[in-house]
């Protein structure tokens, strides 16, 4: 019982430090994240958005959805190159800013 009574100290401080360690490298994946054109499937739709990508990949932290297009839209061409068109824009404009993070 005594020698629990010492190492929970221990076990709670290594605990916070893998926490602050953690946190910390979140951070600064965030702060080096740039904001890419992005498109993907989704329920039969073509989803064009622009999402803030952390430079050593993983998912996403935030985005920003452009368009949906539906699969069977006549002018599914005409919309997916418009909403690149403007995703890029958009992905320039966020990425010529400091980057907020959401939340």
């Amino acid at each position: 019982m005594r020698a629990l009574i010492l190492i929970l100290p221990l076990v709670v401080a290594v605990l916070l430090l893998a926490l602050a360690v953690g946190r910390a490298l979140d951070r600064r994946s965030a702060r080096s994240a740039r904001w890419q054109v992005v498109h993907y499937g989704q329920d039969g739709h073509t989803v064009v958005a622009v999402g803030l990508l952390p430079r050593r990949g993983g998912t996403p932290l935030d985005e920003h959805v452009v368009d949906r297009i539906p699969a069977g839209d006549p002018e599914w061409t005409t919309r997916f190159l418009h909403a690149r068109e403007v995703a890029e824009e958009r992905a320039f404009h966020l990425n010529s800013g400091p980057t907020a993070l959401p939340g």
